[in-house]
């Protein structure tokens, strides 16, 4: 009977693993509206009462495949910064600006969670907040390895400053050139800076209170 349980919970992990697979293919190709239960559905061959089985809503399908986007986004951040290899301020940056850029489209889906929460079940918030919040075992741990001198309620804070931060940064950072055009006439022709300076300058300001152990003694510089 245990046997026949495991097997019936791996298939059924197994096929919700399938539809997050399907509706992630879906986004990347074509943004939100591409992700429907039908178009799903036609991608894995399941039908559309299958997928009701598993979620009630496209948003919880959405925020499901974002938790666990997000979880492989974490995981990553932790293999950058290997405990007692010390980098300096502006490396601790730049590490995270290209892990930034690689996952814009999960920064994308990140920009909308709001939205999805508000039509999803209570269980699937309260999941997908539990994965959010790893954020700040995270980045408190590589801190109190990298850093020196802060305190633990200076990590907690840049924890939530990140995370309010990857929240909102998408529409800055996905702009056609049309947008970017209008945006540089709208400013008088200030030079609008690239993706990457943007990103680098804000991570700059919100560790600017952290010393870094890399840095030694030496002051560090800004970008």
């Amino acid at each position: 009977m245990g046997f026949q349980r495991a097997r019936k919970e791996e298939q059924r992990e197994r096929r919700r693993q399938e539809i997050l697979d399907a509706a992630w293919e879906l986004f990347e190709e074509g943004g939100l509206e591409m992700v429907t239960f039908s178009t799903i559905g036609a991608k894995v061959s399941f039908t559309r009462q299958t997928i009701y089985t598993y979620y009630r809503s496209r948003d919880e399908v959405l925020l499901d495949l974002l938790s666990r986007r997000m979880e492989d986004f974490y995981q990553d951040i932790r293999a950058m910064f290997p405990i007692g290899k010390p980098v300096t301020q502006r490396e601790f940056c730049e590490r995270l600006v290209d892990h930034l850029l690689f996952h814009k489209k999960m920064l994308a889906l990140f920009s909308l969670h709001i939205t999805l929460e508000n039509k999803a079940r209570y269980e699937n918030i309260l999941s997908f907040k539990r994965t959010m919040y790893e954020a700040f075992p995270v980045f408190c741990t590589i801190l109190r390895d990298q850093c020196s001198g802060a305190s633990e309620d200076a990590f907690c804070y840049f924890c939530l400053t990140i995370m309010v931060y990857i929240s909102s940064i998408h529409p800055m950072i996905d702009q056609t050139p049309l947008q970017k055009k209008a945006l540089q006439e709208a400013s008088g022709g200030m030079a609008i800076p690239t993706d990457r300076e943007l990103i680098l300058s804000s991570l700059m300001l919100m560790t600017g209170s952290f010393h870094f152990r890399g840095d030694g003694d030496e002051e560090t510089s800004n970008p």
